[in-house]
């Protein structure tokens, strides 16, 4: 007799301790959920702002291709001009000032504007 209340103490145990298992388990999915949702959210806001950015158009002298490309608005300058830009090396300022701009643009980005 005690055996068989002891079997039935041990099984109704065994069905509760199983029932707080599942429960531990499905508390563990629910904060995971929520940790991740702020990644969920960063990812559709940054998902947007890709399809922002590439709904703009490429300006058209700025586009490839055989006509509009930014070098043929420099070669159709004045050859005087042309020999001004090469000597003073506006170019290359041009260059270092854009590639400062991208830097910065993508620092801003990368730390999400905090630094």
């Amino acid at each position: 007799m005690i055996q068989t209340i002891v079997s039935w103490i041990s099984a109704i145990l065994r069905f509760f301790t199983r029932i707080f298992e599942w429960f531990l388990g499905m508390l563990k999915d629910i904060m995971e959920f929520f940790a991740d949702l702020p990644v969920l959210i960063f990812e559709g806001i940054l998902d947007g702002a890709i399809y922002l950015l590439s709904a703009i158009p490429v300006p058209e002298f700025m586009a490839s291709g055989s006509q509009g490309a930014l070098q043929v608005a420099f070669n159709a300058l004045h050859p005087d001009v042309q020999y001004l830009v090469n000597f003073f090396g506006i170019h290359l300022g041009l260059a270092v000032i854009g590639a400062g701009v991208l830097f910065r643009l993508t620092r801003k980005a990368a730390t999400l504007g905090q630094w």
